[in-house]
């Protein structure tokens, strides 16, 4: 039962906050508490140079802020959590779905998932190339 209860517990915290804990692909995250009014996007790249680089870039073309970050990587791949402030520093709108998409998208991305709502929901895959949902 204390297993079970574990695996459950442990699940729970990822879908709802992006923390991974003994995972045996990915590395540990803990993470801090999401900021009041912040979106969060959890983000698993391949681990090579430039890949966070260009995930970052992503938010500064839109003009979104990113509040606060966490890096961590196992062997070839690497796990982020990005807390944005949603609110735009233009005139400009920025639709979630598409710049979900565009981030996916990012050569060295496998996959991300927007972290708030409905746990399990908005996950998004790059697979050979093609945007899945």
């Amino acid at each position: 039962d204390a297993a079970a209860a574990m695996a459950a517990s442990t699940i729970r915290d990822y879908l709802e906050t992006g923390a991974v804990r003994n995972s045996v692909n990915f590395p540990n995250t803990n993470l801090p508490i999401r900021p009041e009014g912040s979106v969060r996007i959890s983000v698993v790249n391949t681990n090579k140079p430039g890949v966070l680089a260009a995930i970052t870039e992503m938010f500064a073309k839109a003009n979104l802020n990113i509040l606060q970050q966490i890096n961590q990587s196992r062997g070839d791949i690497a796990y982020n959590v990005l807390d944005i402030d949603p609110s735009i520093k233009n005139e400009s709108t920025v639709s979630l779905k598409e710049l979900q998409k565009e981030l996916t998208m990012v050569d060295g991305v496998l996959s991300s998932r927007v972290v708030f709502g409905t746990p399990g929901a908005g996950y998004a895959r790059n697979i050979e190339g093609q945007y899945w949902v």
